[in-house]
């Protein structure tokens, strides 16, 4: 691995764990959202605050996302990095939770970190800058808000697959958001502060926003073991498919079974009986 691809893999998974434990922090308090203007008053200010914080961290990953993929030349590698996002979240419940760490959330962290390292090991750098066609990302966001809206519309009839639903279109957004960002980063020649005069990082805020929304949307009637294995992995799948029409690229096989790994150890340690998980 080179080392742009290292410092943009460290920093992606710094914003990965301050988006999951984030979402942990707001799940532990949404309720408060429920009191309407009440929750402004002294008896639910401290909830509010908290789930704020976990608002703030959330927003905050954005900024790490960003910068990671000014490092790397893949958005799929950037958004493979959220099951370490979890396993964040395992170390905070452990140091601050007090939670004792069993066999099977051991076995969904080495599946996570494993799957991360052969997605980093065997990426192969692009032969050519990178370039995106407008046209077929278009078409292809069109398509997912048509899915997204009848999604929506099953979630409300068959109330059972609410979390699942939300959870998809929640990961889905993040997932967009970060083609985005790197298409924003694309459009101006990989400079950070240049991305703002262009439109593309606009749309991102707006699809990250969206996730931020649906998310708690999720949590009000599902519990965190539906919703958080569902965001994230859409979350990881979403640039896989986007990013072949966008950007016509492929990951080499083994990186794909890297992204599997990583899955499979993100539902393991999302069905795990802690409490971070279940609450």
């Amino acid at each position: 691995m080179n080392e742009n691809l290292i410092i943009g893999i460290l920093v992606g998974m710094t914003g990965s764990v301050l988006l999951s434990v984030g979402k942990g922090v707001q799940k532990m308090k949404v309720d408060v959202l429920k009191k309407g203007s009440a929750m402004l008053s002294p008896a639910h200010r401290r909830d509010f605050g908290i789930w704020l914080l976990g608002v703030a961290m959330t927003a905050s990953a954005s900024i790490f996302y960003s910068f990671s993929l000014k490092f790397t030349d893949k958005s799929s590698i950037v958004s493979s990095l959220s099951g370490i996002g979890l396993v964040g979240l395992l170390i905070f419940a452990w140091l601050v939770l007090k939670e004792r760490v069993g066999l099977q959330e051991l076995l969904g962290a080495a599946m996570v970190i494993i799957g991360t390292g052969l997605i980093g090991y065997f990426n192969q750098s692009l032969a050519q800058a990178q370039r995106y066609n407008l046209p077929q990302f278009l078409w292809l966001a069109g398509a997912a808000v048509a899915i997204f809206a009848a999604l929506s519309l099953t979630a409300v009839k068959f109330p059972r697959v609410h979390g699942f639903v939300f959870g998809l279109i929640a990961g889905a957004c993040i997932g967009i958001a970060m083609i985005l960002a790197d298409m924003a980063l694309v459009w101006s020649s990989g400079s950070i502060i240049g991305q703002f005069k262009g439109p593309y990082v606009y749309f991102a805020i707006l699809c990250s926003a969206c996730a931020l929304t649906v998310t708690q949307v999720a949590f009000f009637k599902a519990t965190a073991v539906v919703v958080v294995p569902t965001v994230n992995s859409f979350t990881i799948l979403t640039p896989l498919l986007f990013e072949y029409f966008t950007f016509n690229v492929l990951l080499a096989p083994l990186q794909y079974a890297g992204v599997a790994l990583i899955i499979a150890g993100v539902i393991t340690l999302s069905t795990s009986p802690k409490q971070i998980f279940k609450s």
